[in-house]
């Protein structure tokens, strides 16, 4: 109760700097790659469900056939799993979903104090060499505004620093976060997607 509390707390204070990513707060539960994963929502949105996949706009991470999209993986299960996080869902696409129905976004972690840390997982999958930039210009987001200070426009909307976004060092492919509380590796983790022929729905599978 206290950590539902807590988090009803976090979202009111994000919605109250103009700007912000606001959308959805949840954990991640399963890597599938280096750009897509599975999130247990921890909050409601009618675009989403319980559980649900999303792949990060903007950018393209190896396929996990090869040994560098194996290597994403493993660095963005580093960061990522169990983590909580806050969700920014595309507001252009229908549903905010693309064609393999996964939610099209920009994510945050979320420190101890569920301040969110600049800048967002789309950035430090490239900046970590683990994923490159592909700037899609039918969704709501503008990646170069993730290598701009946080005080500078965002999205078109002028944003002061707030009390509850604080900065990570730069990641890169030697995984320059192991020192900070944003690390927890489980070696064992794994996951897979697979499309459903006959629904295009997509099922989140562990092995």
């Amino acid at each position: 109760m206290k950590w539902i509390l807590a988090l009803l707390l976090t979202i009111a204070i994000i919605k109250s700097v103009a700007g912000a990513p606001d959308e959805v707060i949840g954990r991640v539960v399963s890597i599938i790659s280096g750009g897509s994963f599975g999130i247990e929502m921890k909050t409601q949105d009618p675009r989403v469900n319980h559980i649900d996949s999303v792949k990060l706009a903007d950018i393209e991470a190896p396929s996990t056939l090869s040994p560098v999209g194996k290597d994403a993986r493993e660095y963005a299960d580093s960061i990522l799993k169990n983590k909580t996080v806050s969700i920014d869902i595309d507001d252009n696409a229908s549903s905010g979903r693309n064609e393999w129905n996964q939610l099209i976004c920009v994510i945050y972690l979320m420190d101890s104090y569920n301040r969110l840390i600049w800048p967002p997982v789309n950035r430090i999958m490239v900046d970590s060499g683990h994923a490159v930039l592909n700037d899609d210009k039918s969704n709501e987001f503008n990646a170069s505004t993730w290598w701009k200070d946080p005080t500078m426009l965002l999205e078109g909307k002028a944003i002061s620093k707030p009390t509850n976004l604080v900065s990570a060092p730069p990641a890169n492919s030697e995984k320059d976060l192991s020192s900070t509380s944003v690390l927890e590796k489980d070696p064992h983790s794994t996951s897979v997607l697979e499309k459903n022929p006959t629904s295009g729905g997509v099922n989140i599978g562990y092995r």
